[in-house]
């Protein structure tokens, strides 16, 4: 059924809004075979614009490249764009495309933790804490051991091996609210059981030499 004079004019207007509106991605890649019709992708804040232009191999044909424009809350009902777009670019270009088309696109989630902990460590303490309230993700990455590690060396200036210790035993993010007092303690009680650590080791490094001393003098002792 073709459309009227009015008609076409409001698709034109609507295409051509759908089009300049703020552009969220965009895409170009040939179609797999058997068709193999050069494609491109548009998807903007309004909608989805996807055009198409077939190959033929006659001289004589005249070939118009083909369009569609979608608006944003109808692109996931629309099978046929949804087929062609995981057809040419894959299904995760697809889904990318239906959350950006739902506004559920979550960017600073989808980054990679080291990344995220990495911002977060130029974060104030009050802004981790409250980051660690917005998302699951955010969650696991307030409460790594890596970013509490650089929070406490923010504040602390040094970290001693003591402190590494406790940190191994009872994760950064307990050291760091322990007080200044019950700290002291705990790295006091570490020191004093490394010491006695090494004293057992050197007195079993000193058995282990008198015996093998021993040995010794009784091989060399025998006939």
């Amino acid at each position: 059924m073709e459309l009227t004079a009015e008609e076409r004019k409001a698709e034109q207007k609507r295409r051509r809004f759908i089009a300049s509106a703020w552009m969220l991605l965009e895409k170009t890649g040939q179609a797999p075979a058997p068709s193999k019709d050069y494609c491109q992708l548009l998807v903007t804040t309004e909608g989805v614009i996807w055009r198409w232009w077939k190959i033929s191999l006659r001289r004589s044909a005249v070939v118009y490249p083909g369009e569609w424009a979608i608006a944003r809350q109808d692109v996931e009902d629309h099978e046929r764009l949804i087929n062609e777009i995981e057809r040419t670019f894959g299904v995760d270009v697809k889904d990318q495309v239906i959350h950006l088309c739902n506004r559920s696109n979550d960017y600073l989630s989808k980054l990679p933790q080291k990344l995220l902990v990495k911002i977060a460590s130029y974060l104030t303490l009050e802004d981790v804490i409250a980051m660690a309230h917005c998302s699951k993700a955010f969650r696991r990455c307030c409460l790594t051991d890596c970013l509490w590690r650089n929070i406490f060396l923010q504040h602390h200036k040094q970290i001693t091996p003591e402190i590494e210790q406790l940190a191994v035993e009872h994760t950064w993010r307990k050291i760091f609210f322990t007080d200044k007092l019950r700290l002291q303690m705990l790295v006091s009680r570490q020191r004093s059981q490394i010491k006695i650590q090494d004293k057992l080791n050197k007195n079993e490094m000193q058995k282990n030499k008198e015996v093998t001393n021993n040995n010794n003098e009784e091989v060399v002792a025998q006939p």
